[in-house]
């Protein structure tokens, strides 16, 4: 099949700092036409371009929404605030929640002869930017809100207005101006070409640790992107790392591409300390194989937008792993590595310095002094836990022992016990005291076994707490029945009680507020218990 290309290298474009022989084609490209597929835009033959002139091939409605979800957690937009063809939308928002933007207008598929714009792939976020029109006389601008990449096409998804669908109707063969979001690029660009750098110095660290995959949040996050590695890596290994990548940053090595043919069951054989090729897409096909050169790195096949010179990436920082900082043994599982170079990696400092200063100001502190200060804190605070647990074992023995020698519950068998306390308001210190109550064992009277029915609440806080246990099973979960159907009497308290259990030991939370009238429920169910079994006649 033909390859439907660019024409020539050697065509006009506008002065940039990418060197002339960046990207190295090794076919003849004499015959191709000028309709440029993924893998020879303008923005992976010189990535430093930032805008250019072209032409429109065609122009429809979108066949989506909105652009893909991004990776990453970004600011969403105030809800209520407009997305036009001058605001960039979230990415992935669709208007769907209530917290999502209004978005005006509609979304257009445009492909041009030629682009800035990066279409989403070898784990690049796409690129947005905007597309200038000659319309009515005047020059209009219109978001390019994303872009995709369908088999070899390069798809522009722009938002325009509804009254401005004419213009969107008509633009095939029109002239345009394409203009990409430089800050979005840029931080996309030098984390990827980080990675690549990252990825070639683990290959050759140690026994060899190959990149299993990598995740890249898109801008304007300021999650860190990952590298996923067999393995953990300690401390000291990840310094020594990120030392080995610096080093390379300094010596400002160059990059460069080199541009096949692809060719059906295409893999090149690779040489030592050479990656294979990975990662093209199956539904790319007939088109081209780039391969990024890193001098005396790394070689790897990517369709991404890669720096030329190292040097751009200013330094590379690897977050320390979660592996015990003194520790050896990191764990034998696969592990992610985190990291950060260029714009976001200065962006990144920034937050850490900051969020820094605000802890020792709380703390009381000077910054140097957190690791230290927050060591003792989190093993003053174990102690404090230790004792409180033992505290809380105390008490409910007391609560229990005490009600199991309550002369009224002796009697019948029936134990309850109610609690307004918000300091021990969770099931496993109603537990404790259930458990105590029972191992003290208090008289059954004419039941078949003791029962216990602990409720608790405390002011101002739901949902409350019921827990009912016995010995006796069967009667365990005929008590809790009964207070569960009582409870939920009512439509407005359909529902309310939600939980169960089994073995004798049945546990629920109660929503809504527990009033009086909750009490006098659970009093007149233990007080039909011990009407049923005879008790106090």
């Amino acid at each position: 099949m033909t390859l439907p290309v660019v024409a020539s290298e050697a065509e006009a474009r506008e002065p940039t700092m990418t060197p002339k022989d960046y990207h190295r084609i090794h076919f003849d490209t004499s015959a191709l036409p000028s309709k440029r597929i993924v893998g020879l835009l303008a923005c992976q033959r010189d990535p430093s371009l930032r805008q250019m002139e072209t032409k429109v091939i065609s122009s429809k409605p979108a066949s989506v929404a909105a652009p893909p979800p991004a990776r990453g957690k970004e600011k969403k937009k105030k809800a209520g605030e407009v997305i036009g063809p001058n605001t960039p939308a979230v990415n992935g928002s669709s208007g769907a929640s209530s917290d999502s933007p209004v978005v005006q207008g509609k979304l257009w598929e445009v492909e041009l002869e030629d682009t800035v714009i990066f279409p989403e792939g070898g784990g690049q976020p796409f690129d947005t930017g905007t597309l200038y029109v000659d319309g009515s006389g005047s020059s209009r601008a219109f978001k390019v809100e994303g872009c995709l990449r369908r088999k070899l096409d390069s798809v522009h998804l722009v938002r325009a207005l509804e009254e401005d669908s004419s213009i969107f109707e008509n633009l095939e063969r029109q002239q345009v101006k394409v203009v990409v979001d430089w800050e979005r690029r840029m931080d996309h660009m030098t984390l990827h070409t980080s990675q690549h750098l990252l990825s070639a110095v683990l290959d050759t660290f140690a026994e060899g640790l190959p990149t299993l995959s990598w995740s890249l949040p898109a801008f304007p996050s300021l999650e860190a992107p990952y590298v996923e590695l067999p393995r953990a890596l300690t401390w000291s290994e990840a310094e020594q790392v990120e030392k080995r990548c610096n080093d390379f940053i300094e010596e400002n090595r160059r990059i460069w591409v080199d541009v096949d043919i692809q060719q059906e069951g295409y893999v090149k054989m690779t040489a030592a300390g050479i990656r294979e090729n990975r990662g093209i897409p199956q539904d790319y096909n007939d088109g081209v194989i780039r391969h990024i050169n890193i001098d005396g790195i790394d070689r790897n096949a990517c369709c991404g937008t890669q720096l030329p010179f190292l040097s751009q990436l200013y330094f590379l920082h690897v977050i320390p792993p979660s592996t015990p900082k003194d520790s050896n043994n990191p764990t034998k599982t696969p592990s992610k590595l985190y990291f950060v170079s260029g714009p976001r990696a200065i962006k990144f400092l920034q937050q850490s310095s900051r969020t820094l200063s605000e802890a020792s100001q709380v703390l009381g502190m000077a910054r140097l002094e957190l690791p230290q200060r927050v060591a003792k804190a989190e093993e003053l605070r174990r102690e404090t836990m230790s004792r409180e647990k033992t505290l809380r074992t105390e008490l409910a023995r007391v609560i229990g022992d005490t009600e199991a020698r309550n002369p009224q519950s002796t009697s019948d068998g029936v134990y309850w016990i109610h609690r307004n306390d918000k300091s021990t308001l969770d099931f496993e210190f109603m537990g404790l005291i259930a458990t105590s109550l029972l191992d003290a064992q208090p008289p059954s009277g004419p039941l078949e076994a003791p029962v216990v029915i602990i409720s608790a609440t405390a002011n101002g806080i739901t949902p409350s707490l019921l827990l009912v246990m016995s010995p006796a099973q069967d009667l365990a979960k005929k008590v809790y029945e009964n207070l569960k159907t009582t409870l939920e009497e009512g439509p407005e308290s359909k529902g309310r009680v939600k939980g169960g259990g089994a073995r004798g030991r049945f546990m629920s939370k109660v929503d809504g507020k527990w009033s009086k009238g909750e009490t006098a429920k659970v009093q007149a169910i233990a007080d039909e218990l011990r009407a049923s079994s005879g008790a106090g006649q």
